[in-house]
């Protein structure tokens, strides 16, 4: 698939069929995150996949309720193994971690998109239950709840802000005309 086709095609989906995505495609989207830049190339993302239906109702349940995502096939949690980051970048590192968790993740979308499947980044959760449910350490960070799967629906494509009214050129309020 021709890159502008993945860009400007994926969607936020959140209406998933009852599928479960196969081991492939699976493997296949986060192997995508390994491509990500990072600071340092210190590659911090570590990511729990979640296929378990009572699992999967936990974290829907952390993620204030949204209960569309149990149906989808697998949910993936990005988290952040800040160790490294820290000792390198000291007070930079919880910065530079979720930039490089953010990298991982908008990778593993568009992969996603380009092999048939569906995703939907997740922001909105309360860590410590998912920390609970997932049994994850103390020091890692929860960056993004990804729901993957096959779509139920086919949104179109949100508004989007015109580049002019974006982009600022050498100093702030020199706007493209």
């Amino acid at each position: 698939m021709k890159f502008e086709k993945a860009l400007k095609g994926r969607r936020s989906i959140r209406k998933f069929k009852e599928k479960k995505l196969s081991k492939n495609s699976l493997g296949s989207i986060l192997d995508a995150a390994r491509y990500a830049p990072s600071a340092g190339n210190l590659q911090n993302w570590r990511f729990i996949v979640v296929e378990d239906e009572k699992t999967k109702e936990k974290i829907a349940k952390a993620c204030l309720g949204q209960k569309w995502m149990v149906r989808a096939g697998a949910l993936v949690i990005a988290c952040s193994d800040d160790s490294d980051v820290k000792r390198i970048y000291g007070n930079k590192s919880d910065f530079y971690g979720r930039q490089n968790c953010a990298a991982a993740v908008q990778n593993m979308l568009l992969k996603a998109y380009s092999i048939g499947m569906s995703s939907c980044w997740v922001g909105a959760f309360n860590e410590d239950d998912i920390k609970n449910a997932l049994k994850i350490p103390g020091d890692i960070k929860i960056e993004a709840v990804l729901c993957f799967g096959h779509s139920d629906e086919k949104p179109n494509m949100p508004k989007r802000t015109d580049l002019r009214n974006l982009v600022h050129f050498e100093e702030w309020g020199n706007m493209m005309k």
